[in-house]
């Protein structure tokens, strides 16, 4: 493996780390200081936020860095002022307007009453998180890739875990509001730091709109990369439908521990943006990159794989066994992450990113199906097994794409080019 590769990939890897260590941080707290009903509302709420954040930013959190990165290079600091101005009035205006109308709904439909309490919260929470992963975006489309990716999530999960056990130590109890509320604090710490570090790396001066354009490029990707969002979060959300609290504190332990391979992913990605966007004949790159990516994600699932039974452990998990299964079988989907990363950033780079979108309606319609067929023979184990059915389903059907219309080697693919 080339020395250099392995060497960038790590560096970004470690930084991913701590967006994934402090939600292992965040859960394992709360999972001690609340009861498994709590907890597993709890998760739920955070599944459904994090579900919203993109369209609750117009789309702005996955788009800046395709519509800002060709600005920041040409130094044209007037439309990067201006760029600013507008994601911040999106996520501001149509945020709260979009989180209202989804508070609405889940609350006319939900059957369980604590979320549907508590489910109001996300009309503080949403919009403001929308900014924090916008400016997210921008920073490190501003050539500031590390604080960008340590403030996309790390900093307000340690926040809040700390503010938690604060609490806890002073009242000796914790509520899912005083939770919720801390949250808000937190994210609102993060927000006005991103913000500070944009404005200082921003010429003062006029700004310029491009706002149509804007907003349509946005749009655009907020079709193509809802989906995985919602994807990415639908499990527990079904968990909770179907199951209620209980069965969500079972099965999002191993969400959480299998979302740790995603460290690799996101490093990855972060990796791969700059080649993809440089134009050049790439091929030697790309496959340096995906063999260093397919072994460190095979070691990585391994590794997991042996931790399993101790890492659910330390949550307390109540069915230990179903959990260890449920972990096993999202492990198991993993296997085709790094091909899912590559097909994904080039589809949505390179080509037409409502691909994407086609690809996950598909997919998931698939895997939702399967779940409902095996959700009432083989319980949680069922919906296991349809998500990491439906998550190879998608990195098969992006590979094929990549390689049969955009003209990837499937050799590049695999990281096989010498």
């Amino acid at each position: 493996m080339n020395k250099d590769v392995v060497k960038a990939f790590l560096s970004l890897s470690s930084f991913t780390a701590l967006n994934h260590g402090s939600r292992i941080v965040l859960t394992l707290c709360l999972a001690r200081l609340l009861s498994s009903d709590e907890f597993g509302t709890f998760a739920a709420l955070l599944a459904l936020c994090e579900i919203l954040l993109l369209p609750a930013s117009m789309g702005f959190a996955s788009s800046l860095m395709r519509i800002s990165y060709p600005l920041y290079k040409a130094q044209q600091h007037e439309l990067l002022r201006g760029l600013k101005h507008v994601y911040l009035a999106a996520s501001c205006l149509f945020g709260v307007i979009f989180v209202a109308a989804v508070v609405i709904s889940f609350q006319a439909i939900s059957p369980h009453q604590s979320a549907k309490e508590h489910v109001v919260y996300l009309l503080l929470l949403v919009p403001i998180g929308a900014i924090m992963q916008s400016q997210s975006a921008f920073l490190v489309a501003l050539n500031k890739p590390k604080i960008g990716l340590i403030t996309q999530q790390c900093i307000f999960e340690l926040l809040t875990a700390g503010f938690c056990f604060l609490v806890y130590l002073i009242r000796g109890d914790l509520s899912l509001v005083e939770i919720c509320i801390l949250l808000f604090c937190s994210i609102l710490c993060v927000v006005s730091y991103q913000y500070w570090l944009i404005k200082k790396m921003i010429v003062a001066g006029t700004a310029r709109y491009q706002t149509n354009q804007w907003c349509k490029d946005s749009l655009i990707m907020l079709a193509s990369g809802a989906g995985t969002v919602l994807v990415a979060k639908l499990d527990v959300l079904l968990v909770h439908h179907w199951f209620g609290a209980q069965g969500v504190s079972i099965f999002f332990p191993a969400v959480v521990i299998a979302g740790l391979l995603t460290i690799l992913g996101n490093a990855a990605n972060q990796y791969l943006k700059p080649i993809l966007m440089a134009n050049e004949n790439t091929e030697q790159q790309l496959s340096e990159l995906m063999k260093v990516v397919w072994r460190f994600n095979f070691a990585a699932i391994l590794l997991l794989a042996l931790l399993a039974k101790p890492l659910l452990s330390l949550y307390g998990e109540s069915q230990l066994q179903e959990g260890f299964w449920i972990l096993m079988l999202l492990l198991l989907g993993q296997l085709l992450l790094p091909a899912r990363v590559l097909a994904s950033s080039m589809i949505k780079l390179k080509g037409n990113p409502l691909i994407n979108l086609y690809v996950l309606l598909g997919a998931t319609s698939v895997t939702v199906l399967m779940a409902i067929i095996l959700k009432d023979q083989f319980g949680l184990l069922g919906v296991a097994v349809a998500f990491s059915g439906g998550f190879m389903l998608g990195a098969l059907c992006r590979m094929v794409i990549v390689c049969t219309r955009m003209r990837l080697p499937l050799s590049v693919v695999l990281g096989l080019v010498r």
